[in-house]
């Protein structure tokens, strides 16, 4: 939940940055648009782990932890040339954000005599179940750092004993990874680009990205020593993004910063 947390954090401080820019926007040049936003996609968080060992009483498994997206609702979006700044009201659809995790290869080691072996109970075992809830997902940032923000609003949450690990660092640079375990977890992505195509994107046209994800959990990360096994943790998936520009005028007075100053919902 730390790190997800951190994740909204970080979202906050775009919105500060707006808030800077804005006082001095119409002297460098701004704009609001009504677009449609959406994003389909899906990642897998594969994570094992397997502290078995002759005449150990312990368990092994892997959990496969998967996030489905697929949002698509009409926004406003702001640009703000100072600053670089690109932000954008939530795109929400019911049933649009899915989590289903899934336990396989479940084994077990056990004392050996003269110990008797303590035998496990099937609440030992990893408790997966799925979640779907409302999709959310929105564009903030600024220059280079302009991201998708994509959440799950309700649905319940997955139980503790069958989340996977945790992703730090992994490809593209400036990701966050969460699989949408909870109304907590965020997936934070970068566009890779700045605010330039959504200055001039025309009405009808379409800024479109696609945005894989790849590698170990702990990529760029010094391992820490323990005398416990570490969990091996890979990621892997892809999303579509497309925001396209709709025909009309902006909401009138329209800032997305006092979105981001407000306690996220996801």
């Amino acid at each position: 939940m730390f790190r997800s947390l951190r994740i909204a954090a970080v979202l906050a401080l775009f919105a500060v940055a707006a808030l800077a820019a804005s006082a001095s926007a119409g002297a460098a040049g701004s704009g609001v648009y009504p677009a449609k936003l959406s994003v389909a996609g899906s990642l897998t968080v594969t994570t094992v782990h397997d502290f078995t060992g002759p005449c150990e009483r312990n368990q092994g498994w892997t959990i496969e932890a998967r996030a489905d997206v697929n949002v698509a609702s009409k926004i406003q979006l702001e640009w703000i040339q100072q600053g670089g700044i690109v932000q954008g009201t939530d795109a929400k659809t019911p049933g649009g954000a899915k989590n289903k995790n899934v336990m396989s290869g479940y084994h077990e080691s056990n004392f050996c005599p003269p110990e008797e072996p303590i035998p496990f109970e099937e609440s030992d075992k990893p408790q997966c179940s799925s979640h779907s809830g409302a999709g959310i997902a929105d564009i903030a940032g600024s220059r280079s750092k302009i991201t998708i923000g994509i959440g799950r609003k309700g649905g319940g949450e997955q139980d503790p004993s069958c989340q996977g690990g945790f992703v730090i660092g992994p490809k593209p640079v400036g990701a966050n990874i969460g699989t949408l375990q909870s109304d907590y977890d965020a997936i934070v992505l970068p566009l890779g680009v700045g605010v330039g195509p959504f200055k001039s994107l025309r009405v009808g046209k379409k800024v479109t990205r696609k945005i894989k994800v790849s590698g170990p959990c702990s990529q760029g990360v010094k391992a820490t020593t323990s005398v416990f096994r570490d969990d091996v943790c890979t990621v892997k998936g892809s999303f579509d993004v497309t925001v396209q520009r709709l025909p009309g005028k902006g909401r009138s007075g329209f800032t997305t910063a006092g979105v981001f100053t407000a306690p996220r919902a996801w």
